[in-house]
């Protein structure tokens, strides 16, 4: 029969359902065929094997997720195909589809629209229905196969082979240039380092003396790692605050002589910072035994900081405390809290229950009432604890949060995505408004922040059209008050004020409001010619409620864009930061743009600081790719004050002239407008918290470095590109040589590089990224593994079709690398 293929392909079986869901009666394969099959899609196939003991009926629909785009599906297809609700696709027997025989296969063609950029954009999240019962979704795993061939991903001019990878790491790791650092020599480097004769043994016990909030957590790191404070001992750690010493808030000198070691800030933030970095020099140091030194250091930038999103995929709090010890390492102070956006609301608010009852939880349902649709992934359930697409922080939970990082030097920031990016909570609050609606109107009313009557047509950078909210109505507003009020006590039980709130304000849809009647109505009575100064009435008014309670806004790029010099002086006052995000091409004259404008501007630039982008263009590279990619040397190449000269690499691999590329572009007139860096990890390609340290560790070194030291000694003069290359290649040693031991030793997940491969007079060449590494490879085409051959010189090839290796080094293992003849 047409389509249906006894055993048509080797589907893993046997896949093991979660307790409480009914095993699944198909297995389920996916395949790419070819990017540009048909112009502008790509093809690709799912093989649905019936794997139970019974005839498989009509009364099946199969559910999966993948980045939302249009489809086709050949005349006569015995299935039909629709998105129910963005990234959320459903399959389903169409006419002609006969009962699927106990072994037999249904293959399913189609063509998607757009390109297979890399492993991301493959579908996932798949489970089974059977009679329609959402309620009882059957877990069905997607098998994938491998994307083994060019045109099965993205053509880019920079996809890391054997040849770009082999002169690659020979750019990055020359053989003889060792490694030269000292105990000193950690990330952030401090400014000055003078090393003295002689060492300073730091044993079992230590005796710490006063420093406060610095002496206690210097005495918590130290106890981590075996060392305990005591009183008479031989070594002894003094910490002070000296007020005045510098008008850096965050200075602080540090010496270590002869088994005395004093720290002295300018505040305790300085003197924090002189804590973390004896921590971290013990930690490069042999022994614990530290070279007697004398350290000046401050930051360069106040404002260091990370952006962590849990929203579209979710984890809990000991991984975000896991994750504020490794900011505080590296000293990163500023944590932007990203807990809600379309796809999920993950914090609790008392009096709002619905926000996390239905909203921090995903799962298979057409209609939305007490749970959201599946998104990005999943197995159906919205139950299930152990998916990232469910679960959230508890009110007790977020206030132990706020202590922990407050201890450790690190001010957690809110955010709360408005007024675009708020289809969760629009979500939840239609599920409030039904359940009060019969009984208290206006309970039921008191939160509603959409409007019925919008019949505005729209789509959201994230192909959603129902995520802008109604911002005529006063439900917003009493929706943002409530939730800044609860905020405020949870800040309050943890000791802190809360006087800075991040209002999102990205992204809002073009067109959200053009057919909405309570808008238009606000338009004329406000006398608000568009929908540009429909937006300005809303920050305005927000910012209003916030001003009087002493709270400052933050926001992205967008609020604060195209507004009047009058606008620009009242509203300047009110934004504790802008992040100026996007800066592909020409859009990097945004963020000094915004800096002359008189706004404190967080350089949060996508090309360099951007740690969701891959880390190449390789096919399983995870990542996305719409600013291009970011590795640890996009991250340590920004410059801050010479934001022109930051992208090396332009978004088709082509290099830019960095020494020209500012010409004619606006020039920074006013240092102190950007107040620091900071990274973004979006949360859309993220499963776990192991590939939030794979898509940080090692990037985040070059973050840390340029909040700390804006101006490197290599960029002073950008023609030198010889000390460019110098002083990347010593980075690069640093961090394989040093840095990843100590994160593996900590228990912290990383990436690592591929091998270089290539071919030359009939033997195989390899290198490696960092001194240490072990290359494995084969030359058939299989996939290497921990028992493939070991490359260590000039091995003779034959004729190939593709020759793979990959690195092996600290217990991890790199990507592979595919040499194609």
């Amino acid at each position: 029969m047409k389509n249906i293929h006894k055993a048509a392909t080797a589907v893993a079986s046997a896949l093991v359902a979660l307790a409480t869901m009914a095993q699944s009666p198909v297995d389920v394969c996916w395949e790419m065929g070819q990017n540009n099959a048909e112009p502008g899609y790509y093809s690709s196939r799912f093989i649905f094997k019936n794997v139970s003991d019974k005839m498989l009926d009509g009364n099946w629909q199969f559910y999966f997720n993948q980045f939302s785009r249009s489809f086709k599906l050949p005349e006569g297809s015995l299935v039909s195909m629709k998105e129910v609700s963005t990234t959320y696709y459903q399959i389903t027997p169409a006419a002609g589809y006969q009962p699927l025989a106990p072994g037999d296969s249904l293959v399913v063609d189609m063509l998607m629209k757009g390109t297979m950029v890399n492993s991301c954009y493959m579908p996932a999240g798949g489970h089974v229905v059977i009679d329609g019962n959402t309620a009882a979704p059957q877990a069905a795993p997607i098998v994938r196969a491998e994307l083994a061939r060019p045109g099965q991903w993205v053509n880019h001019a920079a996809y890391p082979d054997g040849k770009f990878m082999y002169d690659y790491n020979a750019s990055i790791n020359c053989i003889g240039d060792a490694y030269t650092g000292n105990d000193y020599d950690i990330f952030p480097e401090p400014k000055q380092i003078d090393l003295k004769n002689g060492v300073t043994h730091v044993g079992n016990l230590v005796t710490v003396k006063g420093g406060g909030a610095a002496g206690k957590l210097l005495k918590a790191e130290l106890k981590k790692r075996g060392i305990y404070a005591t009183g008479g001992q031989k070594t002894v750690i003094a910490v002070k605050v000296k007020g005045g010493i510098s008008q850096n808030h965050e200075y602080y000198t540090l010496e270590v002589n002869d088994g005395r070691v004093t720290i002295v800030g300018a505040s305790q933030e300085g003197a924090m910072n002189g804590v973390k970095t004896l921590v971290a020099a013990l930690d490069h140091s042999k022994g614990r035994n530290l070279q007697n030194a004398s350290i000046v250091d401050f930051p360069d930038l106040h404002y260091r900081g990370y952006m962590t999103d849990i929203a579209r995929n979710f984890y809990g709090l000991d991984d975000l405390k896991r994750f504020i010890d490794l900011m505080a390492y590296y000293k990163l102070n500023r944590l932007q809290f990203h807990f809600t956006d379309d796809e999920a609301w993950r914090l609790e608010i008392p009096g709002l229950p619905e926000l996390t009852e239905v909203a921090s939880r995903r799962g298979c349902t057409l209609n939305e009432k007490g749970y959201l649709a599946q998104i990005f992934d999943g197995n159906g359930n919205p139950n299930d604890p152990s998916q990232s697409a469910n679960g959230f922080l508890t009110r007790k939970q977020m206030i132990d949060l706020l202590k922990y990082a407050t201890a450790r030097g690190i001010k957690v920031i809110p955010e709360i995505e408005t007024p675009g990016h708020a289809r969760a909570a629009i979500v939840a609050m239609k599920n409030r408004y039904d359940k009060y609606i019969a009984t208290d109107r206006a309970k039921a009313e008191q939160y509603k922040i959409w409007e019925d009557e919008n019949t505005s047509v729209y789509t959201s950078a994230q192909s959603y059209h129902d995520n802008v909210l109604d911002v005529a109505g006063n439900g917003v507003y009493n929706f943002v008050d409530k939730v800044v009020a609860e905020l405020e006590l949870m800040y309050k039980e943890a000791g802190l004020k809360l006087d800075i709130v991040h209002l999102g304000g990205d992204e809002v849809a073009r067109g959200a409001w053009d057919q909405s009647p309570a808008v238009q109505a606000l338009m004329k009575r406000e006398n608000l010619k568009n929908a540009h100064e429909v937006n300005e009435y809303y920050i305005s008014r927000i910012s209003d409620i916030l001003y009087k309670r002493g709270i400052l806004i933050e926001g992205w790029q967008e609020v604060a864009l195209d507004h009047s010099a009058e606008w620009n002086a009242k509203m300047t006052k009110r934004f504790a930061g802008i992040n100026a995000w996007s800066t592909v091409g020409s859009r990097d004259v945004v963020p000094y743009s915004l800096a002359n404008d008189g706004y404190p501007v967080i350089l949060s630039n996508v090309t360099n600081f951007y740690m969701d982008m891959g880390y190449s263009w390789h096919q399983y590279d995870q990542g996305l790719h719409w600013g291009g990619k970011v590795d640890e040397f996009d991250s340590w190449s920004a410059l801050p004050w010479n934001i022109y000269a930051s992208a090396r690499t332009a978004y088709d691999g082509s290099p830019i002239d960095v020494v020209h590329n500012g010409d004619g572009k606006p020039a920074l007139h006013n240092k102190a407008n950007v107040i620091g860096v900071q990274a973004q990890l979006w949360g859309e390609t993220l499963r776990s918290f192991d590939q939030v340290q794979y898509l940080t560790l090692p990037k985040v070194f070059g973050v840390a470095e340029r909040g700390w030291t804006a101006v490197p000694a290599w960029a002073a003069n950008l023609n030198d590109v010889q000390a460019y290359e110098a002083a990347r290649l010593q980075y690069n040693n640093k961090i394989g040589a040093v840095e990843l031991p100590i994160l593996q030793a900590k228990g912290y997940n990383f990436r690592i590089g591929m091998p270089g491969l290539k071919v030359e007079n009939g033997m195989l060449l390899a290198n490696a990224k960092y001194s240490g590494m072990v290359i494995r490879y084969t030359l058939d085409g299989s996939e290497p593994t921990a028992q493939s051959e070991v490359w260590t010189a000039p091995v003779k090839v034959g004729d190939y079709k593709v020759i793979k290796a990959k690195a092996y080094y600290l217990g991890k293992e790199s990507l592979t690398t595919y040499l194609f003849k």
